[in-house]
């Protein structure tokens, strides 16, 4: 199948740059979207709000697979009142992504570094997939 779309891109991107792309665009929506929604260290909530970002980023283009974790060491711990919660940080993700786009697949992550005092976006690796019918 053709992709519509790619008659848009500069010609000069190549399958393998658009496939790294497609996984950065997913990473950027994660952070972006769902940062600052309400959440606890309850891990009913915590894996309740990972399956809806997961199943809702399954809907746009070229994700292979997506796996996220919200990790609750993150979190601060119970408090007292109705007031206490936390909203979602880019620190508490732990984001994996892959897009496949025209017999390439790019594995891109986010996870928060310590070391860095940063949550890292990331390229993982790149390959390309040996089919005879590369789907774009």
């Amino acid at each position: 199948m053709k992709d519509a779309a790619s008659n848009i891109y500069d010609p000069s991107i190549t399958p393998r740059e658009r496939a790294i792309f497609e996984g950065g665009i997913a990473l950027g929506a994660i952070c972006h979207q769902f940062s600052g929604i309400p959440v606890s260290r309850d891990k009913r909530v915590l894996r309740a709000l990972e399956r809806a970002i997961v199943e809702s980023m399954k809907l746009t283009p070229y994700k292979k697979n997506i796996k996220i974790k919200i990790n609750p060491k993150m979190l601060r711990k119970k408090g007292m009142g109705p007031y206490f919660y936390q909203t979602l940080e880019e620190k508490n993700l732990e984001l994996n992504v892959v897009a496949a786009y025209a017999g390439f697949e790019a594995v891109v992550r986010m996870k928060y570094f310590p070391r860095l005092g940063f949550p890292l976006m990331y390229v993982e690796s790149v390959r390309k997939k040996s089919t005879k019918h590369p789907s774009v």
